[in-house]
């Protein structure tokens, strides 16, 4: 662990993304990803499905399954997830075509000054998680963005659906997902069809990455891809997910009571990727104070250092884009995740969201029918 990987938004998410707008006739907002178009352009399927599996990183499929298993047989490529290497920012790029730069939502806990606190921007509660944020979606207020689905049914050449938990098709269970995806790639003409399913980043969270379950799960999810291209026709079924996953050590903020003292409020975004608001004049005395505790686990960059690295796109940012990224950015890349909140440090066994290859490489595996 610890080996540092840069988010690469040449061959990534976003670019994949962007092939798929390309293919259906929408506009593409960055450069597509050869691999992928080089598939497109074999003939104008009835479906293409894009099947996202959290947390399912190359790392952790390659952990669980043989180089001959159905998934790995159908891996064309290796990408990129974003920076920072969590769902939030990932699956919001995967569903919007842009940057994280220009769609801003960061990671699971973003600062709002209208707020007067962090929110946790799915699930619209602020702190540590108890109390609602507001009255409506803070996200969906300060933060809109014109969805990929919403885009290709503009374009008018296809229709598209989502199928998850929150997606236009209802579909919860990975079983239940996958019949509704063979359902509608039965429906008369050309589709569009984004799922998403929260394993096995769900089950990594709480028994680790090589866990008996952890295994069970990714043996799974390759056993009902394989089911669902023998029962679909004319159709491309892309598989990757929005990073990987590995095992941790936890710690909290108030751990390191000599860095605590110095920031304004707690740590956002994630705790892998941490926005850190420091006090009036302490710029430097916290830059030394951070060295000495975490130095050997996070490299520490100024926003200044932040957009001269473009860590979260070279795109146009999102005009509250620099508002979420703090003072300082503590980048993880050890093994170690420090949490906002103390009851949040016992909860984990495995994390993502750092920039460790094994958290930011993915795979893409094409499956013709």
């Amino acid at each position: 662990m610890g080996e540092i990987k840069y988010p690469d938004y040449r061959r990534g998410l976003v670019n994949l993304t962007n092939s798929i707008l390309q293919y259906f006739g929408a506009e593409p907002a960055h450069e597509t990803l050869p691999e992928l178009d080089a598939i497109l352009s074999k003939r104008s399927y009835q479906n293409v499905v894009l099947m996202v599996f959290d947390g399912m990183g190359e790392y952790n499929i390659n952990k669980v399954l043989a180089s001959e298993s159905f998934l790995n047989r159908h891996k064309i490529a290796v990408i990129s997830s974003v920076f920072p290497s969590t769902t939030t920012a990932a699956t919001t790029t995967l569903e919007s075509g842009l940057l994280p730069c220009e769609h801003s939502w960061l990671g699971w806990s973003l600062h709002f000054e209208e707020i007067g606190d962090n929110v946790n921007i799915f699930v619209n509660t602020k702190g540590a998680g108890e109390e609602t944020a507001a009255d409506y979606r803070v996200v969906e207020r300060y933060l809109p963005y014109e969805n990929v689905v919403e885009k290709i049914r503009q374009a008018g050449k296809a229709q598209a659906e989502t199928v998850s938990f929150f997606g236009t098709c209802y579909a919860e269970e990975l079983p239940d997902i996958i019949s509704e995806t063979a359902r509608l790639c039965g429906e008369d003409g050309r589709h569009y069809i984004y799922t998403y399913y929260n394993e096995p980043d769900h089950t990594m969270h709480s028994t680790g990455v090589d866990s008996l379950v952890t295994a069970q799960n990714i043996a799974q999810i390759n056993r009902e891809v394989e089911k669902l291209s023998k029962e679909v026709k004319d159709t491309l079924i892309l598989v990757t997910a929005d990073h990987g996953h590995i095992n941790c050590r936890t710690a909290w903020i108030g751990d390191y009571p000599q860095v605590a003292e110095l920031l304004k409020y707690p740590p956002s975004i994630e705790p892998r990727a941490m926005a850190l608001y420091v006090k009036d004049g302490e710029k430097e005395h916290f830059q030394k104070v951070f060295q000495e505790a975490l130095g050997e686990e996070f490299l520490l960059l100024s926003q200044e250092e932040v957009l001269k690295q473009q860590l979260f796109g070279d795109g146009r940012e999102h005009p509250r884009f620099r508002d979420f990224t703090g003072d300082f950015l503590a980048v993880a890349i050890g093994d170690l995740a420090v949490f906002s909140y103390s009851g949040e440090a016992e909860e984990f066994i495995g994390v993502h969201t750092g920039m460790t290859r094994e958290e930011m490489e993915i795979p893409l595996i094409a499956i013709e029918t």
